[in-house]
């Protein structure tokens, strides 16, 4: 590996389009760790980004909510295959009839646990209406509330197909609100009480937390971006379990390295979360190399080399391919712009060519 290789794709990164660029890389197989960073803390400040610094990880966020889940299902709490209305608490069963209306039924009652995490229940994307971002436009501190956000998609969109059915795949925070909503009912806590018991206290992920629920914790925090607008207006909360999260580059691979490793989920759930199918593909949504989706992780290919983990609304990144542990996390902090070149970037230069 090469550090000053990878310092010029994070010095790229931010002449192009981003505001900022964090990146760690580990090789285990080299015993190669490293970091590195640029640009500055939002385009208002000048403050320079280090290596070590917080960022929103956005909808990495899923990654951990998908671990508690199956740490309840090998607790025999749940199993996968149970009705999302048979663990919610019975003050948002009254909106069960109406989140998931197509061709005239409701297939409310009918979803899954497991549908929801691997984002096949048709679900329409709250965070994908237009009514939404006019509100966070309107009133960027409002605090959400996660019935709220599952209202919004009731009466802003409606569902794309019958669960398991149509093309198989629509990407929703709306089922990961839900999710949400389950582990809450289930651990008889707060959701980040969960997150921190469950996963990071346990990983000394101390510098990670539920933005908008938990004081800011660690390093200086970047500032995500819109093309030119600063987003760090907007209260965490307008994602929570879906979205909500801010970490650090050597915390999210300490996560995903520790999710591989099995001291997370269990092997069984591991295979779980791991596995997809093609059919689990909207080609729209992806760039290129992406090839499926499975329970809280997605899966694609680099060079040769497939990656496991997931991205971020904010060009965020986190993966590992899971048979020499290299790992990739980062961000560019600026949701018009996909953080593909520093992943392939990273894979070519372990496997000596450039991606196809």
């Amino acid at each position: 590996m090469n550090g000053q290789r990878l310092q010029e794709l994070v010095d790229a990164e931010v002449a192009g389009t981003s505001p900022s660029c964090i990146l760690r890389v580990e090789y285990p197989s080299e015993h190669f760790v490293w970091q590195g960073s640029a640009g500055t803390v939002s385009r208002n400040d000048a403050t320079a980004v280090l290596p070590t610094d917080s960022f929103r990880i956005a909808s990495i966020t899923k990654t951990f909510t998908a671990a508690v889940l199956m740490q309840l299902v090998d607790e025999h709490r749940l199993q996968l295959d149970d009705q999302m209305v048979s663990l919610l608490d019975p003050s948002m069963r009254d909106l069960v009839d109406q989140v998931h209306v197509f061709e005239g039924h409701s297939y409310g009652h009918e979803i899954t646990v497991r549908q929801l995490l691997r984002h096949s229940s048709g679900l329409f994307d709250y965070a994908s209406a237009p009514e939404f971002f006019s509100l966070l436009g309107a009133d960027p501190s409002k605090v959400w509330t996660p019935r709220e956000l599952v209202e919004l998609a009731v009466t802003a969109g409606s569902a794309l197909f019958a669960p398991d059915l149509g093309y198989g795949y629509a990407y929703s925070d709306t089922g990961y609100v839900l999710l949400g909503l389950i582990i809450e009912q289930l651990d008889l806590c707060a959701l980040h009480e969960s997150y921190r018991r469950r996963i990071l206290t346990p990983l000394g992920l101390s510098e990670t937390y539920l933005e908008g629920y938990e004081a800011h914790r660690g390093p200086q925090l970047t500032h995500a971006h819109e093309g030119d607008l600063d987003v760090m207006a907007i209260h965490g909360s307008a994602d929570w379990a879906g979205g909500g999260l801010v970490s650090t580059a050597a915390d999210l691979a300490a996560f995903i390295a520790a999710l591989v490793r099995g001291d997370v989920v269990n092997r069984v759930a591991l295979a779980e979360m791991f596995a997809y199918d093609f059919r689990a593909l909207d080609p729209a949504r992806h760039t290129v190399g992406y090839v499926g989706y499975g329970l809280g992780v997605d899966a694609r290919q680099s060079n040769g080399l497939e990656l496991r983990g997931h991205r971020g609304h904010w060009g965020v990144l986190m993966h590992i391919e899971p048979t020499s542990g290299l790992v990739i996390t980062g961000t560019v902090n600026q949701a018009s712009y996909r953080p593909d070149v520093l992943m392939h970037g990273v894979t070519e230069l372990i496997v000596g060519r450039p991606s196809r």
